[in-house]
């Protein structure tokens, strides 16, 4: 069999594949319809009829009245050649949410199309432009000119970006009163002798010394330098909690910080995190870890329904989080064996389809979790 042919209408682009994304009633059901339409689209091996085809099909989608439905277009299709380029440049024209990951990725987008977005200004946008893994002298030009600080960061950050001397001049300049571009400067993989030379003779002998183990500068030349400290900490507590062996404290401390919110025990219970949802219900509730994990997997709906009252969580988190429960519980008791993620792929899939209206902001969420999941993405047929 010839693997390179290209693939029947049939294959890709069946009748009920585009209804369902282009005419479900439900939001949600039409962006999972989406997004399996769109990842089918950029694997397949399309003939000129089907690719016609398909590119009035995601012009339609395009135009949905959904965010969330535009929004699993963009991710799903950021990074393929079979976007259209007229419906990559009505996403980037979108909110932020669906326009930035098409900005930072998409390989169809021009340096007309970018320098239109680049010149509205649009922080959120000429960020994403700044990242891109390829840029023209021109883009580098026009985000210097047109970005706050923060873009000019990341674009100093971005090693794939062609700075020349004009720009490296300008960075240099700018970063006198901006640390963070100071910052993405000297972690630049490569850096012009002239360009090192210029970072020390404006830095604080911290950064000196920091630029010389670097870009090997002799150290005693830094030192000779003032001084200043500056400490940036960020925690991606999300992460940690997953791998976290002490799950007690690290519900506590979250709970003591104001950080274990609804959202965040939402999100861990759709993705199969239980033992963690668990834990942060007994910090919320007050009580201890065996009664929450029997309030939630073993009381019925009245058990949970008191746990969440108490925990003080919205009705739609606590019809939620019993709804995935219930899903982790029956794909834990089927005769089937799971990986990690083949598991956590079937239980997002299915809360998805649970009937309660969940924010935008997390359904989100989930299907961008769903979209890294690419191994076993809307495998449910296999999961019957």
């Amino acid at each position: 069999m010839d693997i390179s042919a290209p693939q029947s209408e049939s294959d890709v682009l069946s009748d009920d594949a585009i209804r369902a994304a282009v005419a479900h009633p439900d939001a949600t059901s039409r962006s999972i319809a989406t997004q399996r339409l769109c990842r089918a689209i950029r694997s397949a091996n399309l003939s000129e009829a089907d690719r016609a085809k398909a590119c009035k099909v995601l012009d339609h989608i395009s135009k949905d009245v959904s965010a969330l439905v535009r929004r699993a277009l963009a991710i799903t299709l950021r990074n393929s050649p079979e976007l259209p380029r007229d419906v990559a440049r009505r996403l980037i024209a979108d909110i932020d949410n669906i326009a930035v990951p098409v900005l930072e990725s998409s390989p169809v987008l021009t340096d007309e199309d970018l320098l239109d977005i680049l010149r509205s200004k649009a922080a959120a946008k000429v960020i994403a432009i700044a990242k891109r893994p390829t840029l023209t002298g021109a883009i580098v030009r026009a985000v210097i000119r047109h970005g706050d600080g923060h873009a000019l960061a990341n674009l100093a950050a971005n090693d794939h970006a062609p700075l020349d001397e004009a720009a490296y001049s300008d960075m240099i300049r700018l970063s006198k009163s901006n640390d963070l571009i100071e910052e993405s400067l000297i972690a630049r993989r490569e850096l012009p002798p002239l360009v090192v030379e210029k970072l020390i003779s404006q830095a604080s002998s911290e950064v000196a010394i920091q630029i010389a183990k670097r870009h090997d500068v002799p150290v005693e030349v830094a030192i000779e330098l003032g001084q200043r400290t500056r400490e940036r900490a960020t925690i991606d507590f999300v992460d940690q909690s997953w791998v976290a062996k002490d799950l007690n404290l690290l519900t506590r401390r979250l709970m003591d910080e104001d950080r274990l919110t609804d959202s965040l025990i939402l999100r861990a219970a759709c993705c199969g995190q239980m033992r963690f949802t668990e834990f942060a219900l007994a910090a919320r509730a007050g009580i201890s870890h065996a009664k929450a994990a029997l309030m939630l997997h073993e009381s019925g709906a009245f058990g949970m329904q008191a746990l969440g009252v108490r925990a003080k969580l919205s009705s739609v988190t606590i019809h939620t989080i019993r709804g995935a429960a219930a899903i982790f519980k029956d794909l834990e008791m089927s005769s089937m064996t799971y990986d990690r993620s083949y598991f956590q792929n079937l239980m997002i899939q299915r809360v998805l389809t649970l009937p309660y209206d969940i924010t935008e902001e997390d359904a989100d969420y989930l299907l961008e979790k769903l979209d890294g999941l690419t191994d076993y993405a809307f495998d449910l047929d296999a999961a019957e």
